[in-house]
């Protein structure tokens, strides 16, 4: 079994910075619009599209941008990990749930999506409607 570098808090908020920094991605109008959809229905608090060298990110709360961009990666990170060690094949999604809220991860072609929601919102409908848009 392959053991990884853990990564810091500051290294990723450093690589998340960076990111933010870049060009935006470039997306399918589908998917685009189905974000739009998402991110306007109660109880959805916003998400994060990103790529190998840049990210989308549209939340309610901008102040909490870096706090978000740390979490949906470490998700994936873990996630990668678990099915790695655990040799559980290709992840179709994440659905990580905490007291008060849950965020849904997985990958759209090479980007990586990430929904953040309150523990109210149904994760399933959200990932059925972003992948029949695509």
């Amino acid at each position: 079994m392959a053991i990884k570098k853990k990564h810091s808090q500051a290294e990723r908020e450093q690589q998340i910075e960076s990111t933010l920094e870049t060009e935006p991605i470039e997306k399918n109008t589908d998917l685009r619009a189905t974000l739009e959809k998402i991110k306007d229905r109660d109880g959805v608090i916003g998400y994060i599209l990103r790529a190998s060298t840049s990210a989308s990110i549209d939340l309610k709360d901008p102040s909490k941008i870096i706090d978000y961009a740390v979490l949906s990666a470490t998700v994936i990170e873990s996630g990668e990990n678990l099915t790695e060690a655990f040799e559980l094949g290709k992840i179709n999604s994440i659905i990580l749930e905490g007291k008060e809220a849950k965020i849904l991860s997985f990958s759209i072609g090479e980007q990586q999506l990430s929904v953040f929601m309150e523990k109210n919102v149904d994760p399933h409908s959200v990932y059925r409607d972003l992948t029949q848009s695509t």
